[in-house]
């Protein structure tokens, strides 16, 4: 690469002091051994505010380097006077030191190994403390750009305190106010970076987006803990330009952070910092708040009717690769959905009626020719409270379908909704599995005294007689032909079926039933007590 110079007055003063302060250190102890293998890209990175220098870096130039030497040796920095300069060459690629000896430059160079292992140290600790203020601060001399870290809720956790956010853009100022990403900004993203993949694990890079208030590109590291998103680390390129040094240290950083994040979301003893919608799916605790925002960011609402779709890929081999592939063309194909990975599943929840839509089915199709997967749908609901249930219930059906022994791929929870209320549901459970559309009559009959759900119980009851129905609610029988015709219009049933008359009328004694809404019936004595 051609030659760079940064210079950067902010940063100057404190680093000339690190940096004598650390090579007067070396002089009167022993040097300890060095865990962390740098790049000449970080060397640079850390050089370049204190003094003038030129490089010669190769992009892919890796953390290799052990240490400086003044004599070659592998992966270290071999450090010798050339001409009016001392070279610093690591494995090929150069730094050049200008006004400095050979001896200054050796001091210099391990000097900035020193740093990072004691900056490494300390990286630790405040991560064991979850005091992500203090990484961000940690980071400031070494990247020199506008960094934030937030969780998977686009939560602020920590923002860098220069410089001042007001001088970065609108969007920058808007986080530092609010604690938030803002929701422009997040679709303008989405919008404007069409070709990148910002759940995918690792660092993207992103471009300005003026119309959201984001004036300046940079990177932008996914973090995941087992596959699933657990927050973000973001570095404006506005001081400097972005380079690998960069990339290779928030690598570094994400390698610490990523599993106590984790596992402090796991262990329940701590704030998640999961995604709320993640949270909710599988019953940990969540920010309400938190799961409004993720909502409005997928521009959903708590009243939608949602449904879920629980895929298992190349269920033959169960490899990790396999889920891998697959997830990432699930993102690139349902960008209205929100796709989790669970191996050896992947969950997509959407705020429509999935199995509805014939462009999926196709596309689920063609999916299983090539990867050969199996697929589960929940049944249809309203709200966000019935979410969790559904990963239930897409399970029952895959587990169930294995039992009748055939070569279906794709299956639909209301065909098993039956035996799962009767043999393996307990308590809310039956409820969350009972007829969607029940459901729907049982709640407006409780609100509104409305004759839909009477109707169509009595109606089954009466083996689809019109007359008998008619007789039993002591109205005309045009007015009970209406209503029935209504309800298989309205909610597209085929009451010929009689799977589907079986499971309606289940679900029917499942909400009705006195003994399960006489709450004083479970609190009596216990069968063995009674003589």
């Amino acid at each position: 690469m051609s030659p760079v110079c940064f210079r950067n007055t902010f940063y100057f003063q404190s680093l000339t002091e690190d940096v004598l302060r650390i090579a007067a250190v070396r002089v009167i102890r022993n040097v300890r051994r060095i865990k962390m293998k740098l790049s000449m890209w970080m060397i640079a990175n850390r050089l370049s505010p204190l003094m003038d220098l030129k490089t010669n870096i190769s992009a892919d130039a890796r953390p290799v380097l052990n240490s400086a030497r003044l004599v070659y040796s592998t992966n270290c920095v071999h450090v010798y006077q050339e001409q009016d300069y001392v070279v610093c060459n690591g494995e090929g690629d150069s730094i050049y030191l200008y006004g400095v000896t050979e001896k200054e430059a050796f001091e210099i160079i391990q000097g900035v190994f020193d740093y990072f292992q004691d900056w490494e140290a300390d990286l630790q600790a405040f991560i064991r403390k979850n005091d992500f203020q203090k990484i961000v601060d940690s980071c400031e001399i070494l990247i020199q750009n506008p960094m934030n870290i937030q969780d998977a809720n686009n939560k602020l956790l920590a923002i860098s305190r220069h410089p001042d956010p007001a001088t970065v853009d609108p969007e920058w100022l808007y986080m530092s106010r609010y604690g938030y990403s803002s929701l422009n900004a997040i679709k303008a993203l989405d919008f404007s970076q069409n070709n990148t993949d910002f759940t995918r694990h690792g660092v993207q890079p992103f471009s300005p987006a003026d119309s959201s208030g984001v004036k300046h590109g940079g990177i932008s590291y996914c973090l995941q803990y087992n596959s699933i998103d657990c927050g973000r680390i973001t570095v404006l390129e506005m001081v400097r330009q972005v380079n690998p040094g960069d990339y290779q240290l928030l690598d570094k950083i994400a390698q610490l952070l990523e599993p106590v994040m984790g596992n402090a979301v796991l262990s329940d003893h701590s704030p998640s910092h999961f995604n709320a919608l993640y949270s909710l799916v599988f019953q940990k605790s969540y920010d309400v708040r938190e799961l409004q925002l993720q909502l409005a960011y997928q521009q959903w609402t708590e009243g939608d009717d949602f449904q879920m779709l629980l895929i298992q890929p190349d269920y033959l081999q169960n490899s990790y690769r396999s889920v891998e592939i697959l997830y990432s063309i699930l993102l690139h194909n349902l960008p209205s959905c929100v796709i989790f990975r669970k191996d050896p599943y992947i969950l997509v929840l959407s705020n429509q009626l999935l199995e509805k839509r014939q462009n999926l089915l196709d596309f689920l199709s063609a999916l299983h020719e090539n990867n050969k997967i199996r697929a589960a749908f929940s049944i249809g609901a309203k709200g966000t409270a019935e979410i969790p249930w559904m990963v239930r219930q897409c399970l029952f059906a895959m587990k169930a379908a294995e039992s009748e022994n055939k070569e279906n791929w794709l299956f639909y929870f209301e065909k098993y909704a039956v035996d799962y209320i009767l043999f393996h549901a307990k308590g809310n459970e039956q409820i969350h599995a009972c007829h969607p559309m029940v459901r729907r009559l049982w709640n407006e009959k409780e609100k509104n005294e409305d004759e839909l759900f009477k109707t169509l119980m009595i109606y089954l009851d009466n083996e689809r007689s019109v007359n008998k129905t008619s007789a039993a609610l002591f109205t005309h029988r045009n007015t009970v032909m209406y209503r029935i015709r209504k309800l298989q219009e309205t909610y597209s049933l085929n009451l010929d079926d009689p799977g589907t008359r079986y499971y309606l009328r289940l679900s029917m004694q499942v909400l009705s039933s006195p003994v399960r809404m006489n709450t004083q019936f479970f609190s009596g004595p216990q069968l063995n007590s009674i003589r």
